[in-house]
C-alpha cells in the first residue's frame, strides 16, 4: 500500500500527474478503436475524427512533460516516488507514439476508403482489440501498482506478432494472385505493423511498470546482443523462381549446418512440379537427402517467422517485402539452365551445390 504524504500539495501534484498519464491512455485507446472502426466501416469521416484526437493527445504530452519537470524541481524527489515520476516522463513518451501510429492507421483508411475493399477484415480487428488491451491493462498496472499485471501485458505481445504474421501471409498470397491488389494489400500490411508496433509500444508500458513497482529493469533481458557481432537468424527463407533447385539444395545445406534452433525454408514465386532430380543427386553426393523435399509457394512458408532472407536468382527474382527483414542475394546461375550432355550438367549443378555450402556456412557467427 503507498503510503500518501504528509505534503498535500506535493500529492495533489503527483495525482494529478497519474490523471494526466490516464487521460492521455484513455485518448490513444479512444484514436484506436476509432481507426480500426473507420476501416471496418469505411467511414473516412470517423478516421479523420480519430485524426483529431492525436492533437489532443500532443498537448496532453507537453502538459504532463511541464509537470513532471516542474515536480523535480521542486519536490526533489527520491527513492519511489523518483522512480514514479522518471518512468511518467518515458510513459508519455510511448503514449503519443502511440497517438501517431493511431494517425498513421487512419491515413491508410483514409486511402483504402478510396478503393474497392480488397477482402473481409477479420484479423485486424482482433488484432487491434489485443494491442488496445494491452494499453488499457499497461497504465491500469501503473495505476495499481500491479507488477503481475504488467508482466502478463508483456506475454500478450506474442499474440500480436502472431496476429501480424498471419496476415501477413494472407496479404502476400492476394499480392501474388493479382498484382493489381499489391498497392490496397501494401496500404493493409502497414496498418497490421502500425498495430504490431503499439503492441511493442504497450509492452514499453509494462516493463516500466515493473521497474516503477519492483526496482528491476527487465528490458531486453535474454535479447542482450554483443555490438557489432553478426546475430545468428532464427528463420531463413531461400528464394528463387521455381524453387526446384538452388533453393531446393540451399535448404538442405542450412538443415545440415546451421544450429538446430534455426528454422529453414525455401519457396519460389512459380513453384515447379518436383524438385529437379539431378538437385537431388548432387546432393545426395555429399550425404544430404533432399528426396522427400518439395517446391513450395509462400502460402506454405510462415513468414512472420522469416527474419532472413536469401534470394538465389542471378536472373530477375521475387522480392519478399518487409523492411524489418535481413536481406542476403547470392546470385547463382541455375543449374537446370544448362545447356549440353548429362556430365555438362552435373558438373554445373556440383558448382552451385558447392558455392552454396561456402555461403551457408558464412551465416552462422
Amino acid at each position: 500500500m503507498k503510503r500518501e504524504h504528509t505534503d498535500r500539495e506535493y500529492e495533489s501534484e503527483l495525482r494529478r500527474l497519474r490523471e494526466q498519464l490516464l487521460l492521455m491512455g484513455a485518448k490513444v485507446e479512444e484514436a484506436i478503436a476509432a481507426s480500426i472502426k473507420a476501416l471496418v466501416d469505411r467511414d473516412s469521416d470517423m478516421a479523420r475524427r480519430a485524426i483529431e484526437i492525436d492533437h489532443q493527445v500532443n498537448r496532453l504530452e507537453v502538459e504532463t512533460d511541464d509537470l513532471c519537470l516542474r515536480v523535480l524541481a521542486k519536490r526533489q524527489p527520491v527513492a519511489s516516488d523518483l522512480r514514479f515520476i522518471t518512468i511518467a516522463i518515458k510513459m508519455v513518451t510511448d503514449l503519443e507514439r502511440i497517438g501517431d501510429l493511431a494517425v498513421n492507421t487512419s491515413e491508410r483508411v483514409i486511402e483504402l476508403n478510396a478503393e474497392p475493399a480488397l477482402k473481409p477484415y477479420v484479423d485486424l480487428p482482433k488484432m487491434a482489440e489485443t494491442a488496445q488491451g494491452m494499453v488499457r491493462d499497461a497504465l491500469d498496472a501503473f495505476v495499481n501498482r500491479d507488477a503481475d499485471r504488467a508482466r502478463r501485458v508483456i506475454e500478450r505481445d506474442a499474440t500480436v506478432d502472431a496476429y501480424y504474421a498471419q496476415i501477413f501471409r494472407e496479404l502476400l498470397t492476394y499480392m501474388m494472385e493479382d498484382p493489381r491488389n499489391i498497392q490496397r494489400a501494401t496500404r493493409v500490411q502497414s496498418i497490421a505493423k502500425y498495430l504490431e508496433r503499439i503492441g511493442d509500444h504497450a509492452t514499453n508500458l509494462a516493463e516500466m511498470v515493473v521497474f516503477m513497482v519492483k526496482g528491476k529493469d527487465i528490458r531486453h533481458v535474454g535479447r542482450l546482443k554483443t555490438p557489432g557481432a553478426r546475430q545468428l537468424p532464427h528463420g531463413v527463407l531461400f528464394l528463387c523462381g521455381q524453387n526446384a533447385a538452388r533453393s531446393q539444395m540451399a535448404e538442405g545445406w542450412a538443415r545440415k549446418l546451421l544450429p538446430g534452433a534455426v528454422r529453414i525454408w525455401s519457396a519460389g514465386s512459380h513453384p515447379a512440379q518436383e524438385i529437379d532430380p539431378h538437385a537431388v543427386r548432387v546432393m545426395g553426393e555429399v550425404g544430404i537427402d533432399i528426396a522427400a523435399q518439395r517446391p513450395k509457394g509462400f502460402s506454405d512458408v510462415p513468414v512472420g517467422d522469416v527474419d532472413t532472407v536469401v534470394t538465389l536468382c542471378a536472373e530477375e527474382c521475387v522480392v519478399l517485402p518487409g523492411s524489418e527483414l535481413r536481406r542476403e542475394a547470392w546470385e547463382l546461375p541455375d543449374p537446370a539452365a544448362t545447356v549440353g550432355d548429362e556430365a555438362t550438367v552435373l558438373a554445373a549443378f556440383r558448382q552451385v551445390r558447392d558455392a552454396l555450402r561456402q555461403k551457408i556456412e558464412q551465416l552462422a557467427p
